[in-house]
């Protein structure tokens, strides 16, 4: 993959492919400990979606579960709590030690779970018929290979819960964009009236030290010859995050509709859900008036939401059908 235009001028010194994954590692590095408090929404919003999810599962016993790019658990302890007694062993795989930790600290009560930095010897835990991924695959460069490069550790006919996706269908319809717009707006001026906005004022400040962190130090460790601007690390960590209309119809972003067509040969789309009709702004916490014109967006235009969830089987499983 070519280095883009945007990114020359810091010169970089890797493989585009290799620079997102060394980039990634870096900021995760310093996002590890404050991880959960900077993103309220995964747990505003995401439990009773993993629910659902977890629903269209075939009733059974003794799952191998594998969380690929765990985090800080948060997945892992969705399916732990959701199937009681029915989970045979979960090995969780993270390539940052930082999040490593938190996620052990998460699961500390549960004995049939497992912790790896390096991704060989999680999947000699395998096979697994389960696996599990959650606001990852964004940050990967190359999505296909990265999950085909799983299959071997995978059963035939294993099942994949992919969760909490940014989708640059959002974008594309001018609706929806209009009233994140308008809601952008009113926010700008009744932020200052809301107590709770200067914690996310913080968390901003807080994300601006991340940025410029992962910048320095993806600089001395010569990952460039110039120190890179925040919004090339941005960009670089949330690889695959449409920003506005004009980056959506340039092809940046997901779509689980494209998904479906690059994992067709391997994977079995069976459901999906989109959410956040307001953006990046939680309808967990707007006003009631904006809540109530998000959910009418979300029943006008329900594959268009601003994040989106998958369940996926393999397509060696004849027990579904489409």
């Amino acid at each position: 993959m070519e280095i883009p235009a945007w990114l020359a001028p810091y010169e970089p010194q890797m493989p585009l492919n290799s620079l997102v994954e060394e980039v990634n590692k870096i900021y995760h590095s310093f996002d590890a400990k404050h991880y959960d408090r900077d993103h309220p929404e995964i747990h505003q919003q995401l439990p009773a979606i993993w629910a659902e999810m977890i629903r269209q599962l075939p009733e059974k016993t003794g799952w191998c579960v594998l969380d690929f790019g765990c985090g800080t658990g948060f997945e892992a302890l969705q399916v732990l709590q959701k199937l009681p007694g029915k989970i045979e062993r979960l090995v969780t795989y993270d390539p940052s030690p930082e999040m490593l930790v938190q996620c052990k600290q998460r699961l500390s009560a549960f004995s049939n779970v497992s912790f790896q930095e390096q991704l060989d010897p999680a999947l000699d835990h395998g096979p697994f018929d389960l696996l599990l991924t959650n606001s990852l695959l964004h940050h990967l460069p190359n999505l296909r290979e990265t999950i085909s490069s799983l299959l071997p550790a995978l059963t035939s006919n294993a099942y994949w819960l992919a969760g909490h996706e940014p989708s640059s269908r959002f974008y594309q319809n001018s609706e929806c964009v209009r009233l994140f717009e308008n809601y952008s707006r009113y926010h700008n001026v009744a932020k200052w009236f809301q107590p709770i906005s200067y914690a996310a004022k913080l968390r901003l400040i807080f994300g601006s030290h991340k940025l410029s962190a992962t910048a320095h130090a993806a600089f001395n460790r010569g990952l460039f010859r110039a120190v890179p601007s925040h919004k090339a690390i941005d960009m670089l960590v949330d690889f695959h995050v449409a920003h506005s209309s004009g980056e959506a119809r340039e092809g940046r972003g997901l779509d689980f509709a494209k998904l479906q067509a690059v994992f067709q040969s391997d994977w079995k789309l069976l459901c999906r859900k989109t959410y956040s009709y307001l953006g990046t702004f939680s309808e967990v916490t707007a006003p009631s008036r904006w809540v109530i014109k998000a959910r009418n967006l979300g029943q006008r235009f329900p594959a268009d939401g601003a994040n989106f969830c998958t369940v996926w089987c393999r397509n060696d499983n004849g027990k579904i059908s489409q």
